[in-house]
C-alpha cells in the first residue's frame, strides 16, 4: 500500500497466559477508514487499545507515520504537543463529572499543549459547535443526553487535531436517531481526511468506512468495501 500510515505487524496480545491477539497484520492509507467488527469478547477493543499505545503488545510492530511506537518491550509514550496525533473515544466516554462539557473539553489542550486557560476554551467552544452542542457548555455531563455526552467526548478527542481517531463501539449505548446523527458526524470527519478506526459488533458502519476488519476469535479477514 502507498502512503501508509498505520502498520499493524504480526501484532500478538497476551493477558496472563491467554492469547487475546495473534498475528494481526494490516494497514491504513493517511485519510484511509476502517471499521473492526466481531462479537464481544474477540479482542476488538484490546487492539484498539494497542493501537492507542494504552497497553503494549507481545510481538509484532505497530508503525505509525512511519515510526515504530511499539514492539515487544517497547511503547513510545508522547512527551510533547505536537507529537499528539491519536484521539481516541471510549465506550463509557469517560467524562468527568465534576467538571462542565468546557472544561471536559478543554482538558487536553491544557494538559498537553500549553495552552493558557482562555485559548484551550476558546479551542474548545468551537470544537462544540462544530458538533452542534455550543450552547451545553457550561452544563455537566449529567445533564445532557446520550447523544450529547457522546458528542462532547468526541469533541474532546478532536480538540487537538488528531492525524487518527480511534473509537470503541461509540453508538452501542445510543438509540438508532442518534446513533444515526453521531454516524453522519463521524462521516463528515472521515471525509475532512481524518483517519478514523472504529470497533462495533454492528454492520450499520459498514456503509461509510474504506475497509472492515472482521474478526472471528483470534482469525480475521481484512475487506475493500466497493
Amino acid at each position: 500500500m502507498t502512503n501508509r500510515f498505520l502498520c499493524i505487524n504480526n501484532l500478538e496480545k497476551k493477558f496472563k497466559r491467554s492469547i487475546v491477539l495473534s498475528n494481526i497484520s494490516f494497514e491504513i492509507a493517511r485519510g484511509e477508514s476502517l471499521v473492526i467488527q466481531g462479537e464481544s469478547g474477540c479482542g476488538k477493543t484490546s487492539l484498539l487499545r494497542c493501537i492507542a499505545l494504552m497497553d503494549g503488545i507481545d510481538d509484532g510492530q505497530i508503525i505509525f507515520d512511519g515510526e515504530v511506537v511499539s514492539k515487544q518491550g517497547y511503547t513510545k509514550r508522547f512527551s510533547s504537543s505536537n507529537e499528539l496525533a491519536i484521539g481516541m473515544v471510549f465506550q463509557q466516554l469517560y467524562l468527568w463529572q465534576h467538571m462542565s462539557i468546557l472544561e471536559n473539553v478543554a482538558l487536553p489542550l491544557w494538559l498537553r499543549n500549553g495552552k493558557n486557560r482562555k485559548l484551550a476554551e476558546e479551542a474548545a467552544k468551537e470544537q462544540l459547535s462544530q458538533l452542534g452542542i455550543a450552547e451545553k457548555f457550561n452544563e455537566y455531563p449529567n445533564q445532557l443526553s446520550g447523544g450529547q455526552r457522546q458528542r462532547a467526548a468526541l469533541a474532546r478527542a478532536l480538540v487537538h487535531s488528531p492525524k487518527l481517531l480511534l473509537l470503541d463501539e461509540i453508538t452501542a449505548n445510543l438509540d438508532s436517531e442518534n446513533a444515526l446523527k453521531v454516524m453522519g458526524i463521524i462521516e463528515k470527519i472521515i471525509a475532512k481526511g481524518t483517519s478514523v478506526i472504529q470497533v462495533t459488533h454492528s454492520n450499520l458502519f459498514s456503509r461509510i468506512w474504506s475497509h472492515t476488519l472482521l474478526f472471528d476469535g483470534i482469525t480475521w479477514k481484512l475487506e475493500k468495501l466497493s
